[in-house]
């Protein structure tokens, strides 16, 4: 069976259609509608439309507080015509598949444990260095979503304490690429436009100094909080994932600002192993795929059990078994219990 994946991004939005061995049959992009929900969602739509025939459900990425069960998105990050809606029910309205959606660096990190450089984890952690941090926390081969659904969102974390009322001092306008895209524009006197990460890369590994030491600073800066989620989490492995973690030298400053950060201590402490995400760019995609088909088989797995169920209804077992599964799996409470 084929599935549609898609990565709502701020500027692009990517899909592929692709199957549950993850191999890729077209992969696009387009720029993001965001000007209001009608555009938006005429967008997915029409993605769908053109591939309609050929697939048996929609996985979906895409950045904000999502509540991924549900479909329900609390905010859409920078994409604010998508907040405080149910993603899921209106897409499932227009398209005649199922549909899920979830965060874009929790779909990341699923897609590292599925099939990449976190696969034979049990606790991992990754964290998405782009125009802000993101990340998401691994706990038993699950992702961890909290209360409010914001387990793993770096990005909000303040880095400077003697400041801390000041925005500009959480980890995203610390550590997402334009942080340092601002860091070099200022040391080699240039307009910050005239950069992108990968300009900057190129000038270190051409040898220029300045920008070097820049890198050093912002690795330096990342590294701490990556020590930081060593000592809170103690993951097996903590994966780096965005564009920049493509850059062999960001790699290799990290993990020398760790080393040097673990002789502070008095006593041996563990150094965080560092690795770079495996799918890259395609790593949201590649998450949104997963976490449909974990939809799916779920969906399945308890439509078993509500047949079975149905089979012993008139039989004492059936009423006895009905009452254990509801409590075992929370599905009581404001559920009505004929539903099972």
């Amino acid at each position: 069976m084929k599935y549609l994946a898609i990565d709502i991004g701020g500027t692009y939005t990517k899909y592929a259609v692709m199957d549950e061995n993850c191999s890729f049959y077209e992969k696009d992009k387009i720029p993001t509608a965001q000007d209001n929900l009608e555009s938006f969602i005429n967008m997915l739509v029409d993605i769908y439309k053109a591939h309609a025939e050929d697939i048996e459900g929609i996985g979906i990425s895409s950045a904000g507080m999502i509540d991924s069960e549900t479909g329900f998105m609390y905010n859409g990050g920078s994409i604010p015509c998508i907040s405080s809606i149910n993603l899921v029910e209106i897409l499932e309205k227009y398209c005649q598949v199922p549909v899920t959606v979830e965060n874009d660096a929790k779909c990341a990190a699923l897609a590292e444990l599925w099939r990449g450089s976190l696969s034979d984890c049990t606790n991992a952690v990754a964290v998405i260095c782009g125009t802000a941090v993101g990340g998401a926390v691994i706990c038993d081969r699950k992702v961890m979503r909290g209360k409010n659904f914001m387990a793993g969102e770096f990005s909000y974390i303040l880095t400077d304490s003697e400041d801390c009322m000041n925005s500009d001092k959480t980890l995203a306008m610390t550590n997402g690429v334009p942080a340092l895209i601002r860091l070099v524009a200022q040391k080699k006197n240039i307009s910050a436009k005239e950069l992108d990460g990968e300009k900057v890369f190129s000038m270190a590994n051409c040898g220029d100094h300045e920008v070097l030491n820049c890198i050093r600073i912002f690795a330096r800066n990342l590294a701490v909080q990556l020590s930081n989620y060593q000592f809170i989490l103690d993951p097996d492995r903590i994966a780096i994932g965005g564009g920049i973690s493509a850059q062999p030298l960001f790699l290799q400053m990290i993990k020398e600002e760790l080393k040097k950060l673990s002789s502070v201590f008095p006593y041996d402490v563990p150094i965080p192993d560092i690795t770079n995400c495996k799918f890259f760019n395609d790593s949201n995609l590649i998450g949104a795929l997963y976490v449909h088909l974990k939809a799916r088989e779920e969906k399945i797995d308890v439509n078993k059990v509500k047949e079975f169920m149905d089979f012993l209804q008139d039989r004492r077992e059936g009423q006895y078994l009905r009452e254990l599964f509801i409590a075992n799996n929370n599905l009581g409470g404001n559920k009505d219990e004929t539903q099972i």
